[in-house]
């Protein structure tokens, strides 16, 4: 896996049969363990608080890629990259099951049409883009965030994770290569979606605003998530760079 050179998606790794969370466990080995099953809406900020930002992946999966190449053993560079995916599938969970709250979803209805109507600020299709989900896929969540207040594909997505989670917890170098196809920019797009800025309750910007772009951007994952959708990135450090700016809320 190259951080500056993307490769084809491959299905028959993201469909092993068996290895989420609850599947049956085979005699001699260790069940899988859901750390986010125990997690109520109300431990959604310290857990996203202390979330790393996807540089911290990008460096440990150079540190892995370079270990590789000298001929190293890079079981250690391994596990912190899994580490840090595990982190932002867990954020995942959390950010899907928190634009669900009543209360979240009733402000999200009532700033949509900021959202809509801003012509400088288009955070959906910047993510859209970035997970190669198509502009019509950004006009759906914005329809059903103007409607429900919450979109995409939020139940579905959440089991998906779990058997991703699973899937990295036991992925030797090449089943991680081929998951970081598809995990290396949801993961990105996750951990600045879950981060307190640009789509937190920013002091410059209008935190409604803020809030309804981030149920959007957590829609498209969810799309993304379910549909084990991924697209090639040339560079996606710089990509994620160039997303962090698209969300980042304008200062009124």
């Amino acid at each position: 896996m190259s951080l500056t050179a993307g490769g084809p998606r491959r299905d028959d790794f993201f469909k092993v049969p068996g290895k989420g969370a609850g599947a049956p466990v085979k005699p001699g080995e260790k069940a899988p363990v859901d750390r986010t099953a125990a997690l109520s809406v109300g431990a959604f900020q310290p857990v996203v608080a202390a979330v790393p930002m996807p540089q911290r992946l990008f460096e440990h999966e150079r540190e892995r890629a370079a270990a590789r190449a000298a001929g190293e053993d890079a079981t250690r560079q391994l596990k912190n990259v899994g580490a840090d995916v595990d982190v932002a599938l867990t954020t995942a969970v959390l950010l899907l099951r928190g634009v669900e709250h009543p209360k979240a979803r009733e402000r999200v209805v009532g700033a949509v049409p900021q959202l809509a109507e801003a012509a400088d600020y288009r955070p959906l299709d910047a993510a859209a883009d970035f997970l190669g989900l198509d502009h019509e896929d950004a006009a759906e969540i914005l329809e059903e965030l103007t409607e429900h207040g919450v979109a995409g594909p939020i139940a579905e997505a959440a089991v998906r994770v779990e058997e991703l989670r699973a899937q990295v917890q036991q992925a030797d170098h090449e089943q991680l290569d081929e998951l970081l196809e598809f995990l290396l920019p949801v993961s990105a797009l996750i951990s600045i979606a879950g981060a307190a800025a640009p789509l937190g309750a920013l002091t410059e910007g209008d935190p409604h605003l803020a809030e309804a772009a981030k149920a959007g951007v957590v829609g498209l994952a969810a799309v993304a998530l379910q549909e084990l959708h991924s697209t090639e990135h040339p560079n996606v450090e710089l990509e994620s760079t160039e997303l962090l700016e698209a969300l980042t809320p304008p200062v009124r």
